[in-house]
């Protein structure tokens, strides 16, 4: 408690430097103020997972590509750094909270820990989240990602509530109003009080990617080379991110002879986020 303290009175939402000079009108709290945020929540970390044996995700009956993109993080090489969450934060301009809400551990961070282990959206082959949207803004890409068409929110919550793991954050207030986001990436939209947000697997990355192959290459696009923030961000290479249908992918690879693992409460669902343990 003591700790916690400690880091909720370091907060500032005060600027301490642009990205570049062309963000001067995008300035919002410095870098320091999420730092902060970030080792505050951690303090704030829930208990351990029931993790369970799960099967290698496979072509869902609803997928429309030979795509199925995904990650895997490898519990033997994971120290609970935080630096996933950080990571994650600037790539998707994801907001600070207010003192209030952080004084009850309720931030907006798409990565959380639990039990000391990262945890995120799993985009489940039978995501009960887009079941019950009423709008379709929680929707399925043909890839295979659980997405969200914040544009068509609006902010049922539905979606939040039949998530068994409670991956999705609301957003409660007017962030930009209350000086609490600050654009670190341009490519990504700064969204509006009201909506759910959650992780998205950096869907425009691979969406840039695909543009990008289609004017460079020729053949089936199959998103290699690309990687998560969170991926990218983590010093010990404990987080891979691939795509599940394609032989050459760096998740297979990786995953290839280890047993996977999810929450107990996603098992059932075809989850695309697994973790590892045991054998390399």
């Amino acid at each position: 408690m003591a700790v916690a303290g400690l880091l909720f009175g370091c907060r500032k939402i005060v600027p301490d430097g642009l990205e570049t000079a062309s963000d001067a009108g995008l300035a919002g709290p410095g870098i320091k103020a999420f730092e902060d945020e970030v080792r505050l929540a951690m303090s704030h970390t829930r208990g351990p997972m029931d993790l369970v044996r799960v099967n290698a995700p496979g072509k869902t009956t609803s997928a429309t590509s030979d795509n199925r993109f995904g990650m895997a993080i490898d519990l033997d090489a994971c120290d609970g750094c935080g630096k996933c969450i950080l990571a994650c934060i600037k790539e998707n301009n994801i907001p600070l909270v207010s003192d209030e809400e952080a004084s009850r551990g309720r931030f907006m961070h798409w990565i959380e820990m639990r039990g000391g282990i990262p945890m995120m959206c799993a985009h489940c082959g039978e995501a009960p989240c887009e079941k019950v949207c009423p709008t379709g803004a929680a929707n399925h890409t043909p890839d295979g990602i659980s997405a969200m068409m914040y544009k068509r929110c609006t902010g049922s919550r539905f979606c939040g509530a039949n998530c068994p793991v409670k991956a999705r954050k609301f957003n409660f207030n007017d962030a930009q109003k209350l000086g609490l986001a600050r654009r670190f990436n341009k490519g990504v939209p700064l969204r509006e009080k009201g909506v759910m947000e959650k992780c998205s697997l950096c869907l425009h990355r691979l969406q840039d990617d695909r543009l990008r192959f289609k004017t460079e290459s020729f053949g089936e696009w199959r998103g290699r080379g690309v990687k998560t923030a969170c991926a990218e961000g983590c010093p010990r290479n404990a987080i891979v991110f691939g795509n599940w249908l394609d032989s050459e992918s760096p998740l297979v690879k990786a995953t290839s002879g280890r047993q996977l693992y999810a929450p107990r409460e996603l098992a059932g669902l075809d989850p695309s986020v697994v973790f590892l343990m045991g054998k390399r």
